[in-house]
């Protein structure tokens, strides 16, 4: 449903519910409310080696936290902050590992030793457990997001360029369109962001997801497109007193040449593998058409109406998803099942040739579909 402007009036740092999203809302409130327990455990204690000083009035300073969703520009906005801001002022939270993850925060605040000397935090692990060490404190949120469509196909150049580059293989784009979890990018605000359990993902409706992801997006300071990466970097060295603008990492043409690989483009899929992706992903695609052009004017904005549902559910999604998952393992490393087709790099940039791909051997052509 399409939020009212009077529930999009809201103080800064407090998430709002939209309409039709009761249960929704206060999963999410008693979601933030479990995890900053925890947090709050780490601050005051010894965790972080700076116990006694948490406790300190905080410093009137805002505190910027940029929200990095994979292959949306945020390692370009990661190294300019770790470049322009000193290692106190700039900090990542990364996700805590081993038994620890199942006791507390599943995010590790390790690397923020003194919160109240941090002035800006990025990271693909920020959840809202991470709040609570700047209490007091005014929160500017933001966050780049991406279209279904591009989005999968960049992270699919990714990961093939990244696979040869360490000597493994590639697969097809299909298997890895069936490997990927549907509304990506939704989900992992859900499961990264507000920190939801999957058991709570899998009980949500489609309308309380995308719900609850515009109620969180609608408290923000900047969001739109990854195109908006430079817009974003301006408006940070604004508030940080650093410089505005930035040279693109981790770009595709960067990891191309590092490996043999002919990069696939959204033009290259058919019309209808296109309307496939946009269909199966459609809280993507609303969240893209909805966000992508507010920057900072993140007030004016009204969520598009839903207007359709996936019609595969949730847990089968996830079970097919699974079993795809395991065949892009084996495949990654042992190499594609004979016939399978995947991309070579000769040949016209852009243009799909025969012959061998990095270390896979024999000679393939494209399999572009998603089937």
């Amino acid at each position: 449903m399409v939020p009212t402007p009077e529930q999009h009036s809201r103080k800064k740092g407090e998430v709002i519910s939209s309409p039709g999203a009761t249960e929704t809302s206060g999963a999410l409130h008693e979601t933030a409310a479990q995890k900053t327990s925890s947090s709050h455990l780490v601050a005051s204690g010894g965790g972080l080696g700076h116990g006694h000083e948490h406790k300190q009035r905080a410093t009137a300073l805002p505190v910027h936290l940029i929200y990095h969703v994979p292959k949306c520009a945020g390692r370009t906005i990661d190294r300019h902050l770790a470049a322009s801001l000193s290692p106190n002022a700039y900090c990542q939270t990364t996700r805590r590992r081993g038994l620890g993850r199942f006791l507390s925060s599943h995010h590790d605040f390790q690397r923020i030793p003194n919160p109240n000397q941090t002035r800006a935090v990025c990271g693909h692990f920020i959840g809202v457990s991470v709040e609570r060490l700047f209490a007091g404190r005014e929160l500017k949120r933001s966050l780049l997001l991406r279209d279904p469509v591009s989005h999968i196909v960049s992270y699919y150049n990714f990961r093939m360029m990244r696979y040869l580059s360490r000597g493994l293989h590639p697969y097809s784009f299909s298997l890895a369109y069936r490997a990927t979890q549907r509304n990506f990018i939704t989900h992992y605000i859900l499961r990264n962001f507000l920190e939801l359990p999957w058991s709570r993902l899998a009980r949500f409706s489609d309308d309380e997801k995308y719900d609850t992801v515009n109620a969180f997006l609608a408290t923000f300071w900047f969001v739109g497109d990854y195109r908006l990466c430079d817009d974003l970097i301006a408006a940070l060295g604004a508030t940080l007193a650093i410089p505005g603008c930035a040279a693109a990492i981790n770009t595709c043409a960067a990891w191309q040449r590092r490996g043999r690989w002919m990069r696939l483009e959204a033009d290259d899929l058919s019309a209808d593998a296109v309307a496939q992706i946009r269909r199966e992903n459609l809280l993507d695609q609303r969240l893209w058409e909805t966000w992508r052009e507010a920057g900072t004017d993140v007030a004016s904005v009204r969520p598009r109406a839903l207007a359709g549902r996936n019609a595969t559910g949730f847990v089968t999604a996830e079970a097919t998803r699974f079993v795809n998952q395991i065949a892009r393992r084996i495949q990654r490393r042992w190499g594609p099942f004979k016939g399978l087709q995947v991309p070579t790099t000769e040949g016209r940039a852009g243009v799909p040739v025969l012959g061998a791909v990095g270390s896979a051997a024999g000679s393939r052509s494209v399999d572009y579909d998603v089937r």
